[in-house]
């Protein structure tokens, strides 16, 4: 009796161990073949995020400077109808050197094409690329030799633009560009090539030319065509550069 009692007490527990086996095999399954949530929380979905915010923004700017300069050619057909029909020519003629001034007026004339872009040949380090503080220095020093108007990538260089950099992105008015950057310059060509061919000036970009492939290339030009500035100014601060 000792025997069947314990048989039967065996049996019992390999039943149980047996049915505890199949349930959590049956688990095990149904989690093998259940879908897992989407991660609404993701890096992957936050990026993808980014970037159709990215699109969105871009998009609306475009559709903003549109709007913008099909605004200023309305104003710029008035301001012809003004001059013929008015006594006060001299008025309209003062404010279209205001304008002028300021950059809300397309411009041509004589000057250089300036390209620069990063190294095609040498290994990519922070020497061989093109910065935004390239952009700086040269804008500057342009300005400082006599350029009339300068644009870079088609974005009007006025006097309240920023050029930023953010990542490997370089910001010009706000607008998103990347290499390679196409300077426009209107002014005297002679006296722009020789500043720029002088080996005293601009050292830093002229070394990393040498030693690390950047590019930075000049051209005279005898029919240079930059566009009207897109952007908004501040009313204020164009009250005193008029005065």
């Amino acid at each position: 009796m000792k025997y069947n009692f314990h048989l039967s007490k065996l049996n019992r527990s390999t039943i149980y161990l047996l049915l505890l086996g199949v349930g959590i095999g049956l688990l095990t399954t149904v989690q093998w073949k259940t879908k897992p949530p989407r991660a609404t929380n993701s890096p992957v979905n936050s990026y993808i995020s980014l970037v159709d915010t990215k699109r969105s923004l871009a998009s609306e700017q475009n559709d903003l400077k549109s709007e913008i300069a099909q605004k200023q050619n309305e104003i710029n057909d008035k301001q012809k109808l003004l001059k013929e029909y008015t006594a006060s020519k001299n008025e309209i003629i003062e404010l279209e050197n205001y304008k002028s001034r300021v950059g809300l007026t397309e411009i041509k004339g004589q000057g250089v094409a300036i390209k620069i872009d990063d190294s095609k040949d040498n290994q990519t380090t922070v020497d061989s690329i093109a910065h935004a503080a390239d952009l700086r220095d040269l804008v500057n020093f342009l300005w400082s030799i006599g350029a009339q108007a300068i644009s870079i990538n088609d974005e009007r260089i006025v006097y309240n633009t920023s050029i930023d950099c953010i990542i490997n992105t370089v910001l010009i008015n706000n607008t998103k560009t990347t290499v390679p950057f196409s300077i426009k310059v209107i002014g005297d060509s002679k006296i722009i090539i020789s500043q720029l061919d002088n080996p005293n000036n601009l050292k830093d970009i002229k070394k990393r030319v040498k030693n690390d492939g950047l590019v930075f290339e000049v051209t005279s030009s005898k029919d240079i065509n930059i566009g009207a500035y897109k952007g908004n100014f501040v009313i204020e601060q164009a009250k005193i550069l008029e005065n």
